[in-house]
């Protein structure tokens, strides 16, 4: 019986101590690998290491970028890669692993349930690598010395600035230390200003005295004025506005009794005179592409854009005491046809002397081309050569001269006293008639070409008188 019950005890227990063994022996492999059912940022760890799983995971994330974003918003890279930079998520996953009981292994397989895991990766790199760039970061290297800071009003090509020493300084030893916890914990950014890295300061009455008249500075030097010219812009920024604050013999601004800055006018008058000379076309000279073809220079002339120097000067100083934006085309005394390059435009009278004929163009069409006559050449009375403007009409009016008393029904002023008229004692236009039996000046025209001429132009419109 004795015999029975002891083999009767190993054909029993000895397989449950196989198959306990066994369970043991596969539950001891999980110390060090993740069981059945486990999911790690989309990756499946069943049976692998955490090792196995990071270098999955450093494979599918990009390199790591990182920026410094100071007060102003102003961001600076750090080029981290170059410092040894690595990601992991071993932390993370180590902890995954310790939470897991490897004797649990036999339920897991059995759970259909997945547990899924994100984590973050953290940062490794050469510390002293990216301790030794940060120190010779301009962000870091060019801090102003905390008991000479500055709070002063600079000038620069671009208008007056305000140096405020005081808003940028920062703690470097915490703004580095911040950095480097920021790059090992694998953030892509630090802001200095959240991380309270800026040594608050507070103003002296000097400092307070110097922001003060910044503020009025800037108020000003806020202002843009934009003149139009026919051919171009002028802008009034801060750049040209700073150059029209008053200072006295000590470099200091002047301020009147009111304690606003004051502009220095004789400078503003120079500014508006350096317009009118880039942009003044009246008094030429003028090119000039005839309908006959080629090109024509005229030298003298009345007519073009003239800039109101002393009207212009003060209206821009009345938008300064304003503290007023302004766009609004030029002030002219003496105002052009056209617009862009070519202040003449494509709207005008052209009278070619030589081939003596006159053409009235609109749009730059040809709306009319006649022959004429004009100054006697043989007897002095040549018509000049100019740039003009038709500058009056009139009907049935009596031209007098020295020598000569003659009614005309057109009469078309371009020029001091020469004019297009009819001439109802021609019979013959063009040619060379000019050179010895022309006018004393004006463009002879026919009666019925005139009369459509004066019904068709207006005061203003160019006049081009060349042989």
């Amino acid at each position: 019986m004795k015999k029975v019950i002891t083999v009767f005890a190993i054909i029993i227990f000895v397989p449950v101590i196989l198959c306990a063994g066994i369970y043991l022996y596969i539950a001891w492999q999980y110390h060090d690998t993740y069981m059945n059912g486990v999911m790690i940022n989309g990756i499946y760890a069943a049976g692998m290491t955490p090792e196995e799983v990071n270098d999955l995971l450093v494979q599918k994330t990009e390199d790591a970028t990182f920026s410094i974003i100071d007060k102003s918003g102003k961001e600076t890279e750090i080029p981290i890669m170059e410092m040894d930079y690595r990601h992991s998520y071993m932390d993370d996953l180590d902890r995954i692993l310790d939470k897991q009981n490897p004797l649990m292994w036999g339920i897991k397989l059995a759970d259909a349930n997945v547990e899924n895991e994100t984590i973050e990766p953290k940062g490794t790199c050469d510390e002293k690598k990216l301790r030794d760039y940060l120190d010779g970061l301009d962000l870091i290297k060019n801090q102003a010395d905390p008991e000479k800071v500055r709070v002063e009003i600079v000038r620069s090509k671009d208008g007056y600035q305000l140096i405020d020493e005081t808003k940028n300084l920062l703690d470097v030893d915490l703004t580095i230390q911040t950095i480097v916890d920021a790059v090992l914990n694998g953030d892509t950014y630090v802001n200095l200003a959240v991380s309270d890295c800026y040594i608050p300061m507070e103003y002296t009455a000097g400092m307070k005295k110097t922001l003060r008249l910044w503020k009025k500075i800037d108020a000003l030097q806020s202002i843009e004025i934009v003149c139009r010219f026919y051919d171009g812009d002028e802008t009034v920024d801060a750049s040209v506005i700073s150059s029209w604050l008053l200072k006295d013999d000590k470099d200091d601004f002047s301020l009147d009794d009111d304690g606003n800055l004051m502009i220095d006018e004789e400078a503003v008058a120079q500014t508006v005179e350096k317009w009118a000379n880039k942009h003044d076309s009246a008094g030429g000279p003028w090119q000039f592409n005839p309908t006959r073809g080629g090109t024509v220079t005229i030298e003298k002339g009345n007519y073009g854009y003239k800039l109101d120097q002393k009207k212009q000067k003060e209206y821009l100083l009345g938008l300064l005491k304003d503290k007023k934006s302004d766009k609004s085309e030029a002030i002219y005394s003496q105002r052009g046809y056209g617009k862009g390059s070519n202040d003449i435009g494509d709207t005008y009278i052209e009278v070619d002397m030589t081939n003596q004929t006159m053409y009235y163009y609109v749009n730059g069409r040809i709306k009319l081309q006649t022959p004429v006559v004009t100054g006697c050449t043989g007897k002095g009375n040549g018509t000049p050569q100019r740039v003009c403007y038709v500058y009056f009409m009139q009907r049935n009016r009596v031209l007098i001269g020295e020598d000569y008393r003659t009614p005309v029904s057109y009469w078309i002023a371009v020029y001091n006293n020469i004019g297009i008229h009819d001439a109802s004692w021609r019979s013959k236009f063009g040619g060379e008639i000019y050179k010895t039996s022309g006018s004393h000046g004006c463009i002879n025209t026919p009666t019925s070409e005139v009369s459509r001429l004066y019904d068709m132009v207006e005061v203003g419109t160019p006049v081009i008188l060349f042989y």
